[in-house]
C-alpha cells in the first residue's frame, strides 16, 4: 500500500497528461496537491503543516533558477525578432548558399542549436520552420525538420534543466553536463543524418556524408569541450557558434567564392531585405558570450560575483549569486539591445508582454513538479520507490534509466520537469543498487531533453506553425519514432561505456 501511494502523484501526472491530454500545468498542480495530502494523511510518510510548507518553499526557491534565467532569455528572442536582428541572422545562413542539404546543416544542425542554447523554450522551432517554408521546403518536411533541430536542450536556456537537475540531485553540475555530453555524441549525429534524410534523401545523405559528419562532430565535441574546460550554460551556445562557422567556411570553400553579406532572404514570394547588417544582428549575442566568459574564466571576477549579491536561505540551503547567474547577464544584453536597436516603447512592451505570456505555463508546470520532488523527498516516498525499484530490477533498471527520463520529457515537454520528476530518484535507486550514479544522471538528463522535441504540445506548436494542422497525427507518429530511436542509442551509448 505504501508503494502506491509513493507512486501515486507520479501516477496522476502520467494520466493527466498521457489518457486524459491535459496541459503540463495541471498535472504539476495535481501532482503537487496529491503528494501533499499523502504526505500529510498517510501515517508512514506523515509530514506536518510546517516540514509541508518547508518543502513548498524549498520548490519555489529551486524554480527561481529557472525562472531568473528563462524571462531574460524569452524576453532577448523577442527584442532581437522585432528588430530584424532573427530574420538577419537567418538570412545571412540562408543566402550563404542555396544548396538545399547545406541551409538545412547551417538552420537545422547548427543554428537551431545557437537559438535554443540562448533562448530555450523550443523558440528556434518558432524560427526554423518558416524559414525553410519560405525556402521552398515542403510544409511538413520543413515542420519535421524543425521539431528534430531541438537537439541542444541540455543546454537550452544557457542550461537551466542541467542546472536545476544538478541542484535537485545535489550532482556536480559540470560533471552532469559533461557526460550528457558524451552521451549525446552519437544522436547529434543522428539527428544530423535524419534531417538530411528529410530533406533530400538517401542521395543527399551519401553525397554530403563527410559535411553532415563534420557538423554534427564540431558541435558535439564543441559542447563537450566547453562543458569540460569552460562553464556548462556557455557549452550549447559555443558549440553551435563553432559549428555555424567551420560550415560557412567550408562553404566558402568549396564554392570558390566570398559568402554574401547583403542579407536578401530570397524566398517564394520574393525577397526581403533586412535592415541590420549581420555584425549588428550578432552583438547581443557576442556581448551575452564576453560577458560570461569574462565572468567564468577571470578567476577574481568569478570570485567577487559569486559571493556579491548573494540570495541566500541557510534554513533552506538555497544560494543564488545574482550577479554570477547566468540571467543577470541576459538582463544587462536585453537592456543592451533595446538601445543598440533603437526600440520603441511600445516595441518594448510588447516583448515583455509575449515573454510573461510565454514563461507562465512553464513557471506554473515547473514550480508544480519541482514542489512535488521536494514533497516527495522528504516525506520519504522517493527513498521507497528507489528502493523498491532497486529489489525488482536490480543493476537492469540503469538500461531502463533513459526509458524514464524519455518517458518524464515526452510527458512534460521540459527537461526541467522531468528532472524535478525523475532524477533524485534515478540517483537513489543507483545509490541502492550499490552503482554509480553517473551514467544514471547523465541518462536522464540526456534522454529527457532529446525526447522533447516529441512531446504532444510541442508538436501540436510545431504543426501549427507549419500550417499543417490536418497532418498533427502524423507528425507525431513520426517524431515519436525518431524519439524512440534517440532512446535506443542512449541504451546502446550506456552498454558501450559498461564495456570501455
Amino acid at each position: 500500500m505504501n508503494l502506491v501511494l509513493s507512486l501515486l502523484p507520479i501516477l496522476i501526472v502520467l494520466v493527466l497528461l498521457f489518457i486524459f491530454k491535459r496541459s503540463a500545468v495541471e498535472a504539476g498542480v495535481a501532482a503537487c496537491v496529491t503528494a501533499s495530502v499523502v504526505s500529510l494523511t498517510s501515517r508512514s510518510f506523515s509530514l506536518n503543516g510546517s516540514q509541508l510548507l518547508d518543502a513548498g518553499i524549498q520548490g519555489m526557491l529551486t524554480t527561481s533558477v529557472v525562472v531568473y534565467v528563462l524571462i531574460f532569455g524569452i524576453l532577448l528572442f523577442h527584442l532581437m525578432n522585432e528588430a530584424g536582428a532573427i530574420q538577419t541572422i537567418a538570412a545571412f545562413v540562408a543566402q550563404a548558399t542555396h544548396h538545399p542539404t547545406r541551409q538545412v546543416l547551417l538552420l537545422a544542425v547548427a543554428f537551431s542549436p545557437l537559438l535554443e542554447s540562448a533562448s530555450g523554450f523550443g523558440l528556434a522551432m518558432i524560427v526554423i520552420a518558416p524559414i525553410l517554408i519560405s525556402l521552398g521546403f515542403d510544409r511538413f518536411k520543413a515542420t519535421l525538420i524543425s521539431l528534430i533541430s531541438l537537439t541542444a536542450v541540455p543546454w537550452g536556456a544557457l542550461a537551466t534543466g542541467t542546472v536545476i537537475g544538478a541542484n535537485l540531485a545535489d550532482y556536480p553540475l559540470q560533471r552532469l553536463g559533461t557526460g550528457s555530453a558524451i552521451l549525446s555524441v552519437p544522436t547529434f549525429f543522428y539527428f544530423a543524418c535524419l534531417m538530411v534524410l528529410v530533406s533530400g534523401g538517401f542521395s543527399a545523405l551519401r553525397k554530403h556524408f563527410f559535411e553532415v559528419l563534420l557538423v554534427s562532430s564540431l558541435l558535439s565535441g564543441g559542447i563537450w569541450f566547453f562543458n569540460s574546460f569552460v562553464s556548462v550554460e556557455l557549452a550549447g551556445v559555443f558549440g553551435a557558434f563553432v559549428a555555424l562557422a567551420v560550415e560557412l567556411l567550408f562553404i566558402r570553400w568549396s564554392q570558390r567564392r566570398p559568402i554574401d553579406l547583403s542579407q536578401k532572404l530570397e524566398t517564394a514570394t520574393g525577397e526581403i531585405e533586412t535592415r541590420l547588417s549581420i555584425f549588428q544582428a550578432m552583438s547581443a549575442y557576442m556581448l551575452l558570450i564576453a560577458l560570461l566568459l569574462v565572468s567564468r574564466l577571470v578567476p577574481s571576477i568569478a570570485q567577487y560575483l559569486s559571493r556579491t549579491g548573494v540570495l541566500h536561505f541557510p534554513t533552506y540551503h538555497f544560494k543564488l549569486p545574482l550577479l554570477y547567474s547566468p540571467g543577470f547577464y541576459l538582463f544587462l544584453v536585453c537592456i543592451f539591445s533595446i538601445f543598440a536597436f533603437k526600440l520603441s516603447l511600445p516595441t518594448v512592451q510588447k516583448s515583455i508582454k509575449q515573454s510573461l505570456k510565454q514563461l507562465r505555463p512553464v513557471l506554473l508546470s515547473t514550480l508544480g513538479f519541482v514542489v512535488m520532488s521536494q514533497i516527495m523527498a522528504e516525506a520519504g516516498m522517493t527513498q521507497l520507490l528507489s528502493s523498491s525499484a532497486a529489489l525488482f530490477f536490480g543493476p537492469v533498471l540503469l538500461y531502463l534509466s533513459p526509458v524514464i527520463g524519455g518517458l518524464g520529457g515526452f510527458l512534460t515537454g521540459s527537461n526541467t520537469g522531468s528532472n524535478a520528476m525523475f532524477i533524485r530518484l534515478q540517483l537513489q535507486t543507483a545509490q541502492h543498487l550499490q552503482m554509480s550514479p553517473d551514467l544514471f544522471a547523465y541518462a536522464q538528463n540526456t534522454s529527457s531533453s532529446h525526447l522533447i522535441m516529441a512531446c504532444p504540445s510541442r508538436v501540436l506548436l510545431a504543426a501549427s506553425i507549419g500550417g499543417i494542422p490536418e497532418q498533427e497525427n502524423q507528425l507525431l507518429r513520426t517524431i515519436t519514432f525518431i524519439g524512440l530511436g534517440t532512446v535506443v542509442l542512449l541504451i546502446l551509448g550506456i552498454l558501450a561505456a559498461q564495456w570501455f
